[in-house]
């Protein structure tokens, strides 16, 4: 019977586009987006006619048969390449995704070796054997890799058998079950799930993909609050210390940190990460001082999930001799909300090392509360500019009106613009009695007196948005009509 590979046709015409296009720009550029995009849009398809085997030639693809796209010149190209780094063959699963295509693309060119696990549902067939990126349980009948001269015992390497279920889809499985576990028996089933998950625990840690364990872990943490059975919390505790592979635990930090990182899978690896914080908090600290600080959310987000079980590890490195790290671990102890870490960051408000004044100063800002107030108040006289600007945001999120004394007082010594806007955005924020005079005071041009920058009077006409009440409003309305374009459109915001 012929092949309709009509939707097969469409989904390698779009993997041809974009094959070229990434080779011509990075992968942000706005035409490999949409080329992706449309890739996405016919994957469905693909996924409709199930394991797809495409046989690759030196002259392009072959399915069935049949030479898919003979005229396409890019898909042409793309088998080309494959085929001289010895890729004979590709499985395309259920489940591929446009960023497993873009792993096959760095296989082509080179910079990808051929069983990488980015590739996901991709298996590039090589010649003389195929690349398994899925790992399978090794059987108690499989025989054990002898161990090499001169070494002792090596661990054993999963091997592909095609009769047993793949630990991440069986992990899935046990996991469903654990969560809709019910009723009379429930007690019973989440015993047998847990037990079968222990024993595929190792599996999932030497497995190449990091995905299944993390979601193992993230679900096991969310079970924890509404497990009844004393049993069954220290068989979840033994999965657990067993995933807490060290090895495994890198790689999903350094997973966590990809930019092309599906959020869905980002968030299941900040669930991991935080749960198993007494083990990751090295490692997020070693990649967190690594990459630049755009790229650092994931890191705090991980933060945020540990809570209190990375406030003791945390602490234990703001003793460290690296100032860079005592810095980094000062703004994750300001992510975890830990009520305890309020006292470890205010000893180091005084610290030697501009850097961690600073990063302590912002943590308490993330913590918040009033106890943060006075604390932070000889930080707006330090030398640095960026302290003294971190220390005016801290009082502004305190929430203590007794500290817009201070605030006004240190506005009469100030010299730098970008710290005497944050000290009116605080006055703003704290909301006191005195607070409007002084805000109309800096939003005014001049007058008769000194004449403020309009970076300046913004500053105090975005603050004064903060104040609800209707001479705020009024000034505001004013504002909206100054000649001063930047004013202008402060006062439009604030209104709004």
């Amino acid at each position: 019977m012929p092949v309709d590979s009509v939707s097969v046709d469409k989904v390698l015409g779009a993997v041809g586009t974009s094959f070229r296009l990434s080779r011509l720009y990075p992968p942000t550029h706005p035409a490999v987006q949409e080329s992706l995009r449309q890739v996405a849009a016919a994957l469905p398809a693909l996924a409709a006619q199930g394991t797809v085997d495409w046989k690759v030639g030196a002259t392009g693809l072959h399915w069935n048969g049949q030479h898919l796209l003979p005229r396409n010149t890019q898909l042409t190209e793309l088998a080309g390449l494959l085929f001289a780094r010895g890729i004979r063959g590709i499985q395309a699963d259920p489940g591929v995704t446009a960023e497993h295509l873009l792993a096959l693309f760095a296989v082509a060119t080179g910079t990808l070796p051929a069983d990488d696990r980015s590739l996901g549902r991709l298996t590039l067939i090589q010649v003389r054997r195929s690349t398994q990126r899925r790992s399978v349980r090794v059987g108690a009948d499989t025989p054990a890799a002898p161990p090499a001269h001169g070494t002792g015992p090596r661990a054993a390497v999963p091997v592909f058998r095609p009769d047993a279920t793949p630990p991440d889809v069986e992990s899935r499985r046990l996991i469903a079950a654990l969560r809709a576990a019910v009723g009379a028996h429930a007690e019973e089933e989440w015993r047998q799930s847990a037990a079968r998950l222990l024993a595929l625990a190792p599996d999932l840690v030497v497995a190449r993909d990091v995905m299944p364990g993390a979601e193992v872990i993230a679900a096991l943490d969310a079970l924890l609050a509404r497990t009844p059975a004393p049993e069954l919390v220290d068989r979840i505790d033994a999965i657990g210390t067993v995933l807490a592979d060290r090895t495994l635990v890198r790689r999903m930090v350094l997973r966590l940190g990809e930019a092309r990182l599906p959020p869905t899978e980002r968030a299941v690896l900040v669930v991991a990460v935080g749960a198993l914080a007494m083990v990751a908090t090295d490692v997020l600290l070693e990649a967190y001082t690594t990459v630049p600080a755009e790229l650092r959310e994931p890191y705090r987000a991980a933060a945020r999930a540990a809570a209190d079980r990375a406030v003791e590890p945390l602490a234990a490195r703001l003793a460290d001799a690296n100032p860079d790290v005592v810095a980094a671990a000062a703004e994750l102890l300001g992510c975890t909300g830990a009520p305890q870490a309020v006292e470890l960051l205010v000893s180091l408000v005084r610290h030697r090392a501009p850097a961690v004044r600073e990063a302590a100063l912002h943590a308490l800002a993330e913590l918040g509360g009033r106890d943060i107030s006075r604390p932070a108040m000889p930080a707006l006289k330090d030398d640095v500019v960026a302290v003294r600007l971190a220390a005016a945001r801290a009082i502004g999120v305190a929430g203590d009106p007794g500290g817009t004394t201070v605030l006004v007082r240190r506005l009469e010594q100030e010299i730098d613009e970008g710290v005497l806007a944050e000290l009116l955005f605080a006055i703003g924020r704290l909301g006191a009695p005195e607070a409007l005079n002084v805000l109309a005071k800096f939003a005014d041009a001049g007058g008769g007196g000194p004449r403020h920058t309009p970076h300046l009077r913004a500053a105090a006409i975005e603050a004064l948005g903060y104040l609800k009440r209707p001479e705020a409003r009024a000034l505001l309305e004013l504002y909206r009509q100054d000649k001063e374009r930047s004013v202008a459109r402060a006062a439009q915001a604030a209104l709004q």
